[in-house]
């Protein structure tokens, strides 16, 4: 492993485990067993440089992969149902948690990003790293025209925030089961929580709701 590659995952696992600002890049450095202090600064030029690294490594397999599972089911004519998309969104994430080269440390990095008030994801991921899950949202406005565009993209960004904590909950839950020899189905975990996706994102509107978007209630 290069010293860029240890430096990235090295600073993914610290990120998440105590926040984005939470360890200085001195610490990152000196914990990737690097004697150069100026290492980082080298590889990343800071801490953006080095957070926008991370999204770039991550974020691009993610999206590929969202990517490809929406054609496959585009081409098998599937794309006229929620859960599907679902999938899509949960899938290719939930996919690093068995993934080698310390993949899982970007779930929680992932949900310490979406706590953080100084760094906004949009601004490393927009237009770049986000393909798979703008697709998901336009094909979500054709099965669910009940719902108001509005309404329907905060309820997409808070399922596919809940579900980035979802999954780094699934991942310490399994981890603590197996530390004590218990089993622990992942598979099912991913499936239940896609379940929750569909009941989240194509809710009902409430009576208020609906009369404030001047839409009349079915």
């Amino acid at each position: 492993m290069d010293t860029r590659e240890r430096l990235l995952l090295t600073a993914e696992r610290l990120m998440g485990e105590r926040g984005i600002n939470g360890v200085s890049l001195r610490e990152i450095t000196r914990k990737a067993g690097q004697k150069n202090a100026s290492a980082l600064h080298y590889h990343f030029g800071s801490r953006d440089g080095l957070i926008e690294a991370i999204f770039e490594k991550r974020m691009r397999v993610i999206d590929i992969n969202r990517m490809k599972l929406l054609d496959e089911m585009e081409r098998e004519g599937r794309l006229n149902d929620v859960r599907c998309v679902a999938e899509a969104v949960t899938r290719p994430p939930a996919e690093l948690l068995d993934a080698p080269n310390w993949s899982g440390n970007y779930i929680k990095f992932l949900t310490e990003m979406f706590l953080s008030t100084d760094t906004n994801i949009d601004d490393f991921v927009r237009d770049r790293l986000d393909g798979g899950l703008r697709r998901s949202f336009e094909i979500l406005k054709t099965l669910l025209p009940e719902i108001p565009e509005s309404v329907l993209r905060q309820r997409f960004i808070i399922m596919m925030r809940a579900g980035t904590f979802a999954l780094a909950d699934i991942d310490a839950h399994r981890k603590r089961m197996e530390a004590e020899g218990r089993p622990f189905d992942i598979q099912r975990a991913v499936e239940t929580l896609i379940d929750m996706w569909v009941g989240g994102i194509s809710a009902p509107l409430r009576e208020t709701e609906t009369r404030s978007t001047g839409r009349a209630a079915a």
